[in-house]
């Protein structure tokens, strides 16, 4: 009976506090939407001591840099999770492992430093840049960033399949390619894609390490694929700015409803993550 009320103070001390993180967020930010309204969520111009405020190229940031990690991460942390499972003796995944949780456990703000000491010289000499801040350099430092999640939570989608899919696999005649293309990847879809959504989401809350490369330009590229040019993103942001806005002040409410727009979308993230366990427990 104790164990079901600790579980259950748990769950309910969880959901207190989501609904006082987004509520103060809310609150806080009201009277930002309560005077500009919602048309700066779509504003391009970002200049607190002028009244502008436009989210755009902040979102617009964001979006690029979790696109650039996801599309090198994703690809990567899958093919460490088959390898790892699927290949390798048990005897070295427990060495795979341990450099798993240590790129997990590394603080962002190295992460940050190690960008700007190496990552960003990099780009400027190979690319020809005037400078390495750019959003190329902030989704390659996302990309490190968010691997080892992806990597374990795949590992965890290929260890969950029940092994009389392999095993009738094999009847059938097909090799490991084949077992692989056919069944592995189909059977642990839902869990991958769930891995990569809630990477994306802890990729978006990212501040110290990506506010050091990304440049924190507030502009759109031009053009919009350029990823070469410094750029902002909505963490970056906040974290640039939130030491020198004064507290009830327009620009201080502009970046808690920053903060408001970030926590939604991760939030969705989240629940759209959760969405196929749910649907193959009900299947």
């Amino acid at each position: 009976m104790w164990l079901r009320g600790w579980i259950m103070l748990s769950v309910l001390t969880s959901i207190a506090l989501i609904v006082l993180f987004v509520g103060f967020l809310t609150h806080a930010s009201l009277p930002f939407f309560s005077k500009y309204g919602v048309s700066p969520i779509i504003g391009q111009e970002w200049y607190p001591y002028e009244n502008l405020y436009g989210f755009l190229p902040a979102l617009v940031g964001s979006a690029w840099a979790i696109a650039i990690a996801l599309i090198i991460a994703l690809p990567c942390g899958l093919a460490a999770a088959i390898v790892s499972v699927e290949i390798l003796p048990l005897r070295y995944q427990s060495t795979v492992n341990l450099g798993i949780d240590i790129l997990a456990g590394i603080p962002s703000v190295v992460y940050g430093l190690l960008g700007i000491a190496l990552l960003l010289p990099w780009l400027e000499n190979n690319l020809d840049l005037l400078t390495g801040h750019s959003l190329l350099a902030a989704g390659l430092l996302l990309s490190v960033m968010i691997l080892p999640t992806i990597t374990r939570l795949s590992q965890d989608a290929f260890r969950d399949i029940d092994n009389n899919y392999r095993e009738a696999a094999n009847n059938l005649g097909l090799n490991w390619s084949q077992q692989l293309v056919a069944v592995l990847l189909p059977q642990a879809w839902p869990s991958i894609r769930s891995a990569s959504l809630l990477a994306t989401g802890r990729g978006l809350g990212e501040t110290i390490a990506v506010m050091l490369v990304v440049g924190s330009i507030d502009r759109i590229p031009d053009p919009w694929y350029n990823l070469l040019t410094p750029a902002q993103t909505i963490t970056s942001r906040i974290g640039r700015e939130m030491g020198e806005a004064s507290v009830g002040s327009d620009q201080w409410s502009a970046l808690m409803a920053c903060g408001l727009v970030l926590t939604l979308c991760v939030a969705v993230l989240s629940i759209i993550a959760q969405t196929p366990h749910k649907r193959a427990a009900h299947d």
